[in-house]
């Protein structure tokens, strides 16, 4: 009988045992809990430690208190002015409100697929009344507080709250890129023509500029040169006549000296000429004049 009493202590004890720890759940510091008993919500335990529940009754699900990290997919959108871009983002999230979600979505997992449809179609939205330079401009803070702006009540609604929206990337589809990289290059080419047509023009200008510059000076001096000639030959002319005219035997005389030079400087002239010549008069002797 004492050991059919033991055995059934045990038991119970065991029982117990059972009970007890099936009535105690622990929540983490990075958690928190929603208690629900036959699938109702009673309660929200969002501190940290030990906590009890009514066993077999009630059971916990817990959810992250953690900043979640929601990574979208690269999408196209349709800007404004009808241009195509491709934008890759991502999402902070945090759960606020486990009852919520628990009631809208259920659990994490739907919060994030949820989530990702409602950031999707607002970033399709807000991008979609915008111009395209203006979101390859770099005017990621007004794009984010827009974003952010356009989710925010819909994330409410589950019980959860919006971080921050980043817009890590906007880019063009590939084809569009080729397609501009091409008008670029086009338009440099364009541009370049033009600066060189600009320049051999201007080189033409200048050289045409220069060319009847020169001519100007050439003719300016050879009429300076023509008028100093003459002025010279008319003063030599009038010197030559004065002297003439004060002695003509000696100005004679000087332009036969003159022409002797100018006959037999080398020497080697032969003259074949009658003694009696003009040309020899100042040949002779003194009384021979």
């Amino acid at each position: 009988m004492k050991k059919i009493g033991s055995i059934g202590a045990l038991v119970v004890l065991g029982a117990l045992i059972l009970v007890i720890g099936a009535s105690i759940f622990t929540v983490r510091e990075t958690e928190q809990a929603l208690v629900l008993q036959f699938g109702e919500p009673k309660r929200t335990v969002r501190e940290p430690g030990l906590n009890f529940k009514i066993p077999l009754v009630q059971n916990v699900v817990y959810m992250e208190k953690r900043i979640l990290l929601l990574d979208s997919p690269e999408q196209e959108v349709i800007t404004e002015d009808q241009k195509r871009v491709i934008v890759d983002a991502f999402t902070e999230l945090r759960i606020l409100d486990p009852l919520k979600v628990y009631q809208t979505v259920r659990n994490v997992q739907g919060v994030q697929t949820r989530m990702a449809t409602i950031v999707n179609s607002n970033m399709r939205e807000v991008l979609g009344r915008m111009q395209f330079t203006a979101i390859l401009s770099g005017e990621r803070d007004e794009l984010r507080a827009e974003i952010m702006k356009s989710v925010g009540p819909e994330a409410e609604q589950l019980g959860v709250q919006v971080v921050d929206v980043r817009i890590r990337r906007t880019d063009l589809p590939v084809q569009n890129s080729q397609n501009i990289f091409q008008r670029m290059e086009a338009e440099r080419d364009r541009e370049a023509r033009e600066a060189r047509a600009l320049g051999e023009e201007e080189a033409a200008r200048i050289k045409a500029t220069a060319d009847k510059e020169k001519t100007i000076l050439i003719a300016e001096a050879e009429r300076d040169s023509q008028k100093l000639r003459g002025e010279g030959d008319a003063i030599a002319t009038r010197t030559f006549a004065k002297a003439f005219s004060r002695d003509a035997e000696f100005y004679s005389f000087y332009r036969s000296l003159q022409a002797y030079r100018k006959a037999i400087a080398d020497g080697k002239t032969t003259m074949v000429l009658s003694p009696d010549s003009e040309f020899f008069r100042y040949f002779g002797d003194k009384e021979g004049k």
